[in-house]
């Protein structure tokens, strides 16, 4: 059962043969990439060779061979799960080959591979427990490959959407009179210059007096048309005059 469950997600992971793939009449152990990456892993260079036939699987169907090397190179690498992946794809499609029990057994030595991996202390898939673990690992290793399907759709999704523009409130700048204080609202009234104010004529007119801080509050309540104190606007400009 379990067996048949991981069979189940590897198909998933392959999908349909995508007809886009070259469809070569040659083996894949023909291909200059197939070469190419025994001669690096001869010279010890694992993860180049683990390129090249990444790169034979992606161009063609069927590429048995090089799915067996790349669970070799993956192995090699200590990264267990794709090498998994990698073997089943072998025997999958080469069932009955002279190699395929070999393979069989590679696969448990990935799964023994991965089991050590794990923080804690390790199981050994044939401890008691440890087929209950590998079912349990391969049907998180379905839900992982799904969730990153589901991704890649939404992403796709999102591609063409446009997002609304950002909106922020404005904030009063410093020469524009403010119209909140201490966060409440401030209760201002209308003046109009005429001939002859002043800023102190103007605090003595409508407040009855003349105090500094009177006129401090008419100039900062005013700072967009006034540019000092002394600097009233011109004849008939209306002013604000905060409470």
């Amino acid at each position: 059962m379990v067996r048949a469950v991981f069979v189940f997600t590897v198909l998933l992971l392959v999908g349909c043969d995508d007809g886009s793939r070259a469809d070569s009449r040659t083996l894949d152990v023909d291909d200059p990439e197939f070469r190419a990456g025994q001669t690096f892993h001869k010279q010890g260079e694992t993860r180049k060779a683990l390129e090249c036939y990444l790169k034979v699987i992606d161009n063609r169907k069927g590429a048995a061979e090089s799915h067996l090397e790349a669970g070799r190179m993956y192995l090699e690498l200590q990264d267990p799960l794709p090498a998994i992946y990698h073997f089943n794809q072998y025997i999958r499609m080469k069932p009955t080959s002279e190699q395929s029990n070999i393979v069989r057994q590679m696969i448990k030595t990935a799964e023994k591979q991965f089991m050590q991996q794990l923080p804690g202390r390790p199981m050994e898939p044939d401890a008691p427990g440890g087929t209950d673990l590998n079912a349990r690992l391969r049907s998180l290793q379905l839900e992982n490959e799904k969730l990153k399907r589901e991704l890649a759709d939404y992403n796709r999704s999102q591609k063409g959407l446009t997002l609304p523009p950002k909106t922020t409130s404005e904030k009063p700048s410093a020469d524009k009179p403010a119209s909140v204080e201490d966060g409440k609202p401030q209760r201002v009234r209308q003046y109009t210059i005429v001939k002859g104010d002043t800023l102190s004529s103007i605090a003595r007119k409508t407040y009855g007096e003349t105090n500094p801080a009177r006129v401090s509050a008419i100039f900062n309540a005013n700072r967009d048309k006034m540019t000092s104190i002394n600097s009233l606007p011109k004849i008939g400009t209306v002013i604000l005059l905060p409470e």
